[in-house]
């Protein structure tokens, strides 16, 4: 490797792939797969953080005078505090899960209630709106669809898309860099399926540099 690539290499973000799904086997492995081979064939530094592989619980309990979720001592919940570990450690993230009721799965919902808390993606102010902790971080957003675009772009006006861009990566400071749709998945041809990965592995190309 010359002087050249490895300052390429060098300059490239740390990723962090998140893959929340509640079924293992399916459409979501080979999508994170993709990823994953993308990372390394571009000597991205990269993580991974398999929810349902893990045993991961997504149940946030909160004591009763407690208003907002804090960060997680290793004590009180290791594996917690070792996925908010590593969105500090992140400078970029791959977030990949199918969508169901138009939303991400409890597992993935559970890891944002859980992970992206006070001190690791926000600080909360008193009469004002938290004060972001990821400012300078981006994201690509993987999502898998039953339905059909025209279903999810007007009927439900982007609500899958909206959860993340306005809502969990836009409160934390996150940019949402990219997005890849696979929709209609359940009749997905071998030959389509090859199609949306070379986007995929195009997104992750663009998303590291």
């Amino acid at each position: 490797m010359d002087e050249q690539e490895t300052n390429s290499v060098e300059d490239r973000p740390r990723v962090l792939v998140v893959h929340g799904s509640g079924r293992a086997g399916g459409l979501g492995d080979r999508l994170v797969g993709e990823v994953v081979a993308e990372l390394e064939r571009r000597r991205a530094e990269h993580r991974l953080q398999d929810l349902l592989a893990d045993g991961f619980d997504p149940v946030l309990r909160l004591d009763p005078d407690q208003r907002h979720a804090p960060a997680c001592s290793a004590e009180d919940d290791p594996l917690v505090h070792h996925y908010q570990q590593e969105v500090r450690w992140a400078e970029a993230l791959v977030l990949v899960h199918p969508v169901w009721w138009f939303a991400p799965p409890a597992i993935m919902k559970g890891w944002v209630d859980r992970v992206l808390v006070e001190d690791v993606a926000l600080a909360h102010r008193p009469g004002r709106s938290p004060r972001p902790l990821l400012a300078d971080r981006r994201a690509l957003l993987v999502q898998t669809f039953n339905t059909r675009r025209m279903i999810d772009r007007w009927a439900f006006r982007g609500a899958a898309e909206g959860f993340w861009r306005r809502g969990a990566l836009g409160s934390c400071g996150v940019r949402l860099a990219g997005r890849v749709a696979l929709y209609g998945v359940e009749d997905l041809t071998p030959k389509r399926l090859e199609t949306e990965c070379a986007r995929l592995r195009a997104a992750v190309a663009n998303l590291v540099g």
